[in-house]
């Protein structure tokens, strides 16, 4: 029963993308990732959604998680990736659907478990999802003195233009 219903959200969902209403196919695809079970075919069937309708960032997310790595996948991954572990791979991580933090190591896709390795996340044990690696390794620890130099750098320049809008302003 549960492939009859799968089956029809499959119709439901290329029916609506052939008659162009791309934002019901959106609304259906992404109905189907609220269930425990990761589906990298949904993920990428989302992804290429988003992409038509022009929200690279939205589709890179969910091309990363599907695992499938195409050309014409490449420059929403990218960007993807590229605004989001800006602050550290706790932040991509972060930016997850709770389905896919949720997904044990073992069934993300052998692409993604690759990606993530390469972008810092700690290797966990197979039945570990990628939330409990977030609880493990908490932001705080990973931001590290770059952080904080990027801070202190952003008072002080604050701190001198405040210092020479007031030395104008009384002068």
């Amino acid at each position: 029963m549960g492939s009859d219903r799968d089956r029809d959200k499959v119709d439901r969902v290329e029916a609506a993308i052939a008659t162009g209403q791309l934002w019901r196919a959106k609304e259906i695809l992404s109905g189907r990732l609220g269930s425990a079970e990761f589906k990298p075919d949904v993920y990428e069937q989302l992804g290429r959604v988003l992409l038509q309708m022009g929200d690279d960032p939205q589709a890179g997310k969910f091309l990363f998680l599907s695992g499938v790595r195409r050309p014409e996948y490449a420059g929403a991954i990218d960007l993807f990736v590229r605004r989001h572990s800006r602050g550290g791979w706790q932040s991509l991580v972060g930016s997850f659907p709770a389905s896919a933090r949720a997904a044990s190591w073992a069934n993300l896709p052998p692409q993604v478990r690759d990606d993530l390795r390469a972008l810092g996340v700690p290797a966990r044990p197979a039945v570990e999802g990628l939330r409990r690696t977030l609880e493990k390794y908490p932001r705080s620890q990973a931001s590290g003195p770059g952080c904080t130099a990027v801070s202190v750098v952003a008072v002080a320049i604050g701190l001198l233009i405040a210092l020479i809008v007031v030395f104008f302003y009384d002068h």
